[in-house]
Order: structure tokens, then sequence, then C-alpha cells
């Protein structure tokens, strides 16, 4: 590295981006426990000749020491001179703070690439004051003043501003800070441009009353404060005045209430509306539409350690409107990635799906005795598919699971499933329930067998899934290979067995919850409804993102659904944004960058080599297994000289777990399971076997 005074143009330039910071300015630094703290430009020292600035900020709630005051005071000429490498957390020692020699600054260029990454140019924190010494010819190099020099704080007339586009300087600790001080005054909507940003208050709020709505469904865009009601309003108006299908997506981290805001947008295109179209009354479509939410809430949602009412499947409802009247016809709902597993496991803490215990709790005398969920059988303790996550795991704080049991029921007779299919769906889980608790017996050598304390509930099950018990026996114990010129039967160890049992039960909760959006779809969309002269609102519901303690196939799904979500988010705000400001040739509009998500997406999606490509691979391989799986990730991904391996890495303590960073946070994924997930298949034995079953639904 070659140090040399700068010239007069990069002088300028130095000088220009350096503009702002003067003394009294406030900036925002890194913090270990607070995240970002703010500071005060105390002192600021140029020497234009050698080509070098001084900043000294302090921070605003702390004094500045002794020391930070003397290396404030020391020559405009002065630069840290590193005679020590820096400690821990990045704090460095001074030997000296004077005056520099042009040789002690050939000194430090040659040293640079050990101590700074190649830049003479550095930060020093000195208890509460942080010292920049920024070199001018470094400062002008293409985006250097974003690593160089600490962000700068908006004035204290934007705190609190409802649209974030609208603050001088748009970057991550203004963001947050602006959101914490309006949260800090029971705001918890914020614009973002044409996004809504949502804080969960974790307790009611009175935001969303029928007054609430008349005010919104009558408000020009932004001309109200931020919230739901104006986003929902903005989709409806785009749909009637420029005649084009409109979608809302609700997306974020787990728990930060994705659920409850799609319900009260679903409520406000239900209801808001009424007086535009004459009508004072909800029609039974729109009825039907707002009692989808509390079926699906019970057969699709479940308590997790993040959220007591965590979706486990995503939901997508297009609204139809009659495009001359713009009154609600009809509505159908997708569903997909539906969490199978949860089925058959919960984590310490969690519970399974909310209907489970809802029929528990809920179901009267004699539908219990019908169900076998009577005497021991009576409460959610006594099965394994629901007492998983633990004493205490099965009551919700502020939930009634007998009262939800009811209205559940009633939800779904208001869309259109009968008396007679509710009790087949309740005979449905309830022989779920007890095939659960059928344990297996034996050995390697002799194989598996139904233990003689589970023939009971072994016999139950077989009779509220209408299956003969010898057959099901079989086909829990035996797996059947196919030759080229004969069908062998092969014993099935214990391990194996519930394997089997388990993925039954998930195939049939599956199926279960895929029947139930026929009729509910049948329902909200009546034959006589002419789809050529509709149009639609959507409302897209889908999974947050998570990072658990353990994470494994389910939330590989989830989070690469939500890098796709993230990479809209940045389309819009940033990409589509910033063109127009481009276009309009606004000359006060300095770009923003942003982490652009794409190389976490090829890292997943990649073909022919990505993750997902190479997880089918393995299963399709009939010696293919979790561990040749992570080996090959790593193999593929882990070299430090490919692309990948800024967004994939190998845990240093584990052979069978991976790495990826994703836009929110990194997520270490145990590869066990991985390939079974994948498939996810149930023998074809068993499929035609309950093809067979007495029990017609």
């Amino acid at each position: 590295m070659h140090f040399a005074p700068p010239d007069a143009q990069t002088v300028a330039r130095a000088l220009k981006i350096l503009e702002h910071y003067t003394r009294g300015a406030k900036a925002w630094f890194e913090d270990a426990e607070q995240a970002w703290i703010r500071g005060t430009l105390a002192q600021r020292t140029d020497d234009e000749a050698l080509g070098v600035a001084r900043l000294v900020f302090e921070r605003d709630d702390s004094a500045a020491s002794t020391t930070a005051q003397l290396v404030a005071q020391t020559s405009p000429a002065a630069l840290a001179l590193h005679d020590a490498p820096a400690r821990a957390g990045g704090l460095a020692r001074r030997q000296s703070v004077r005056a520099a020699t042009a040789d002690e600054l050939k000194r430090v260029a040659a040293r640079g690439s050990r101590l700074t990454g190649g830049r003479i140019s550095s930060r020093t924190q000195v208890e509460g004051s942080f010292v920049f010494d920024i070199l001018f010819g470094e400062l002008v190099e293409p985006g250097a003043d974003g690593e160089l020099l600490p962000p700068l704080s908006n004035p204290p007339i934007l705190d609190c501003t409802p649209d974030l586009t609208t603050l001088s300087y748009l970057h991550e600790p203004a963001v947050l800070h602006n959101l914490r001080r309006r949260y800090e005054r029971h705001d918890i909507y914020t614009y973002s441009g044409v996004v809504l940003v949502a804080m969960n208050p974790f307790s009611p709020v009175q935001l969303y009353s029928p007054e609430a709505m008349a005010r919104y469904a009558r408000a020009a865009s932004h001309a109200a404060d931020p919230h739901l009601f104006a986003i929902a309003e903005n989709a409806y108006r785009g749909m009637v005045n420029d005649r084009r299908n409109q979608t809302i997506i609700v997306y974020g981290e787990s728990g930060s209430g994705k659920t409850t805001s799609a319900k009260y947008i679903m409520r406000y295109f239900a209801q808001a509306h009424h007086a535009d179209t004459n009508d004072v009354q909800m029609s039974t479509v729109e009825n039907q539409i707002l009692a989808t939410n509390p079926v699906f809430e019970s057969f699709g949602n479940a308590k997790t350690t993040r959220n007591d009412n965590s979706s486990r499947f995503g939901k997508f409802l297009d609204i139809k409107f009659e495009r001359e009247r713009q009154q609600i016809v009809g509505g159908r709902i997708r569903t997909f990635l539906l969490e199978r597993s949860r089925v058959v496991y919960q984590p310490p803490t969690e519970r399974n799906y909310h209907i489970f215990y809802q029929l528990l709790a809920g179901a009267d005398a004699e539908l219990r005795a019908r169900l076998r969920l009577d005497g021991e059988y009576a409460a959610c303790g006594a099965f394994h598919y629901t007492n998983q996550g633990g004493a205490g795991s099965a009551a919700i704080p502020g939930v009634d699971d007998a009262a939800d049991f009811a209205e559940t029921d009633a939800s779904l007779e208001m869309v259109g499933i009968d008396g007679t299919q509710r009790g087949h769906i309740w005979r449905t889980l309830a022989g779920i329930l007890h095939l659960g608790n059928v344990e297996f017996s034996g050995s390697e050598s002799t194989g598996s067998f139904v233990g003689a304390e589970s023939e009971p509930q072994f016999a139950i099950a077989a009779e509220l899934l209408g299956v003969g018990e010898a057959k099901l026996r079989q086909w829990l114990t035996k797996r059947q290979i196919v030759t080229r010129h004969d069908n062998i039967l092969a014993k099935v160890n214990k391990t194996q067995a519930l394997v089997i049992r388990d993925s039954i039960a998930k195939f049939i909760y599956a199926r279960l919850f895929d029947w139930i959006l026929g009729p509910i779809n049948a329902s909200l969309l009546p034959t006589q409804v002419d789809e050529g002269q509709t149009s639609f609102v959507g409302v897209l519901d889908i999974y947050g993102f998570e990072h658990f303690e353990h994470n494994s196939f389910e939330q590989f799904c989830i989070n690469y659904a939500n890098e796709k979500l993230q990479q809209n988010f940045n389309h819009h705000v940033f990409k589509i944004e910033q063109e127009e400001y481009r276009r309009e040739q606004l000359e006060n509009w300095t770009f923003i960058g942003f982490q652009d998500n794409q190389p976490c997406i090829d890292l997943i999606e990649g073909k022919p080599i990505g993750i997902l490509a190479l997880l089918d691979e393995e299963s399709r391989l009939e010696q293919g297994s979790d561990r040749t799986f992570t080996e090959k990730l790593y193999v593929q991904f882990g070299s430090q000289q490919q692309a990948s391996a800024s967004y994939f890495r190998k845990p240093r303590f584990s052979n069978t777990a991976f790495t990826i960073r994703h836009y929110a946070h990194d997520v270490t994924y145990e590869g066990d399971g991985f390939l079974e997930k994948n498939k996810d298949t149930v023998p074809d034995e068993v499929l035609d076997l309950l093809c067979t079953s007495s029990f017609e639904f």
C-alpha cells in the first residue's frame, strides 16, 4: 500500500462527504447490549494537506473520559498509531497520541492489511467516546463512507414520523429508533412507503372498532394514521378504480401477529363498505368468509415456544367482488405447507394442533362415548400425540378449549359442513389419537409386533378408522418387497414400525385438512357466481421466519418461503421505489443500499446444484441417508473458495448439521430426518388398506 498526500479533487470530495459531520451532530454506534447507542460529535479536526480528519464522539449517556478529552485535544494531523494489536471487542491500546509524521504514516500503511483490513483509517473506542481517524483517499472510494463513518441520527423533529421513507437518514438504527419511539407512544403501525410495519403489542388495543372502519373507508391513501384498515382500503380502491386484482401479503417473524392481522383485514372487507352497497347486514358469503378463521385456526394453528396461536400452514384467500356493485359475492381459499410432523411430535412446552385439545375438552358425553374418549382416555395427558409438550403445556392462559370447540363446530356448520360430516371429522381425529398410543415390542431377529398393553387402543383405532385389525397389524409390522418374480414380506423393527404408525397419522390428518377445504370453497363460491364478472383482493397469510433451539426440515421450508417474500419486499421497497426516484432525477436523493438475498435463494433452489436439488437426488437413492446428504452439502458449498461460502457453513462441532445465513438470522439446521420428511411417504399397502376402509368419509 502506497501513501501519498491527496490531490485537490480528493480533498473536495472528502469534505463534501463530511459536510454533515459538524460539532453537535449525532450519530449511531453498534453496541453489544443495546444493539445501537447514540453519540454526539464533540470535536472534528481536518488536515487537508495530509488528507486526514479526526472525529471524536461522546456517548449521550456518559461523560467523556480524561483520556478521550486528551485525544480530542491532539494535533489535527493525529492518527491512531496501532503499535499493539486490537483487544477483544475491537478496542485498541493507544501507545501515543500526537501528530503523525510521514514516516509513521508509511509504516501504518505498510501494516494496514494486517490491522485494518487494508485500510489506514480506524475507529477506536475509549471508554465513553468513539474516535474516528479518516483518510480522505479512502473515504472517497465507492461505498467507503458507509464503512468508515458512523450513520448519522435524524433531527428530533423527525422522531415518531409515521412513514419511514420521510426520514432524512434511512438506515438500520434510524428505522429501529423510529419504530421504538412510536411503540412507546402506543403507535404500533408505521408506513414504509407502500408497506405497513406492524409491531405486536401483546395486549388488546382499541383500534378496530366500526367507527375506525368507517373513518378509513372514506380516507385517501396515507391521509389517516398508519393502520391495517388503510392498507385494506388502498387495495380495495385499487381494485375498484384501476380495475386490477390486488393482493395483501402478511408476513413477519413467528409471533409477530400475522394471523390476527389477516383476520382484521378480512373483517374490514366484509364490513367496511356496506354503506356503499346499501346493505346494512353482512351477507351469508361474508359471514362464511369470517367463519373460516376459527376453522383454520383450530385445524392449522398450534402453540409453539414463540406463539400460543402460531399458524403451521400457509393460506391464500381471494375475496371476490362483483364489479359493478363492489359487493362480496364469493371467495376461494388455498392452503399449503401444512406442518405434518406436528401431528406426531411436539417439542417441550408446545402443543399439537388446537383441534385435538378442543375435542377432548368440549365433546359432550354422548360424543365421548362414541369416540372412546371417556374414562381413562378423557384427557389430553392420556394420548402420546397430545402430551409430549410436558406438564402444563396443554393449557394456554386465557384460552377455553371447550368454548373454542363449540365455536369451531358452529363455524364448520356455517361454511357448509353438516352434522354427519362433522361427526366423521371428530371420529377421524379420535382414530388418530388412539393410533398414536399403539406401541410395539419385539427384537431385530423376531421383528416387531403390537405390544400387549397397546392391544385395546389398537382395536379402537382400527374400529374408528374402519379397517380390519389383521390387515392393519400386518402392514404396521411388515413391509412388502417387490422383486421381478415375487413379492416378499419382510419384518420391520420397532423403530420402523413407529415410523409407519406416524406416517399413517400424518397422512390421514393432512387428507382431512385438505378435505375440509373442499366444502368450504364450495360454499364460498356458489355455482351461480360468474367469475368472469368479478375482481378479487387476495390475502396471503404465511408462516413467519423461524429460528429455534432445534431447527429441522419444517423450519428450512418456512424460512425458504420467507426468503422469497423478503425478495419481494426488497423489490417493491428498494428497487422499484428508487428506480422511480432516478427517473424523476431527484437531486437530493442518495441511493440506499440493501442486502440482496438472491445468493441465499440460489443456494437453496439453484439448479442443477442447490440444497433442494441435492436433497431430492439423495431421496431417490436406495442407500441415501441424512448423513450422506449433509456430507454432499459440505463438499458442494463448504469451500471458502465457492460463492456460497458467505451463506453456507458447517458447524464446528457437528457432522450432521449445516448453517444458512438468512436475511433475518443465521439458522443451523439439523440434518437428521430431512430425507424422511422430504419423501413423506406412506407404504402403498397402507394406502390400499385405507382405501378399503368401511368408514366412507
